[in-house]
């Protein structure tokens, strides 16, 4: 027991002590984004075509490196302002999986173990919401998706619509809207990758490892697994990997790929936030999208690439 104890505290302490720099720059980025982007300024930049619009998605995803919890009510907002719905899907679902911070921290994460990593994930999951964004928009045709009411939907890590209109801030307002949106972030994001890492924690020091074997090793099983827990633990995308490099070599590398590519375009609190601003039904579709394609990648890649 005490060695289960002791590891537990190792494992625990060290995905923290990797995770909190790579994720205090996500939140400073975000916070000066949030307050420095008007939405005015993204919408006039983006093409009304599907193809280019989509490009350009990806691209915001790349500069605006926003929570995936902040990313919903932004995506909503450039929906309002006229946005094509498949523009405002491939934004939210590539932007937690591109954007250079979560990029770096993958990169450092699985470097010495998985070096690919990083590229099947940015690869992988750019595809994956590109794919997606056409197929909502496809179905949808042209009809509004959103609530009529969102007043209380917003994440609390998100400022409100109207902080987004107010222009001619002076610097003193501006420094002060950025360390009240990173103090809000800091401590919603941080709650969840402190359960993420108890929870890791917990499974590398008290689970059997004959278990975590008989699971991780299969090659469907084991994908399946991560994903469920990717969707309930709902960790930042800028701190998924920390937790997910802990299950090198008890589970397969196709496995891992699979929770960081569905954990950022959803989980339980994202999944709450979207009920709150769009329908239900096209929720419930794009939850079942998500998951179907996020399976079906990983096992194909590992029909193709052994790694």
């Amino acid at each position: 027991m005490y060695e289960n104890i002791q590891t537990f505290s190792i494992v625990f302490i060290s995905i923290l002590l990797e995770a909190f720099p790579f994720i205090m720059l996500g939140i400073i980025i975000s916070a000066i984004i949030q307050e420095l982007v008007s939405d005015d300024l993204i919408r006039k930049i983006i093409p009304r075509n599907s193809f280019g619009g989509a490009i350009i998605g990806v691209l915001m995803g790349f500069l605006f490196p926003v929570c995936d919890c902040a990313v919903i009510p932004v995506a909503r907002r450039l929906i309002k302002k006229g946005v094509p719905l498949n523009v405002a899907i491939t934004f939210m679902l590539a932007g937690p999986i591109i954007n250079p911070i979560v990029i770096i921290a993958t990169i450092y994460s699985f470097n010495s173990t998985i070096p690919k990593m990083f590229v099947l994930r940015s690869i992988i999951g750019v595809l994956i919401a590109v794919i997606i964004g056409y197929i909502m928009g496809a179905l949808a045709k042209n009809t509004n998706q959103l609530k009529k009411s969102n007043t209380n939907s917003d994440c609390e890590c998100c400022c409100s619509e109207d902080n987004h209109n107010e222009h001619n801030k002076n610097l003193w307002q501006i420094l002060k809207g950025i360390i009240h949106h990173s103090r809000i972030e800091f401590f919603d994001i941080g709650k969840y990758l402190i359960l993420g890492a108890f929870v890791a924690a917990l499974a590398q020091s008290f689970i059997p490892r004959e278990l975590m074997l008989s699971i991780g090793k299969n090659p469907i099983l084991s994908v399946l697994a991560m994903m469920i827990f990717a969707y309930v633990i709902s960790l930042c995308s800028t701190a998924d990997s920390f937790v997910a490099k802990t299950f090198v070599g008890q589970f397969t590398n196709s496995s891992i790929l699979a929770f960081l590519l569905l954990g950022p375009m959803i989980d339980i609190k994202n999944t709450l936030v979207l009920w709150g601003n769009f329908k239900s039904k096209f929720v419930n579709r794009l939850v079942c999208f998500i998951f179907v394609l996020c399976f079906l990648s990983v096992l194909i890649l590992n029909l193709f690439i052994k790694f």
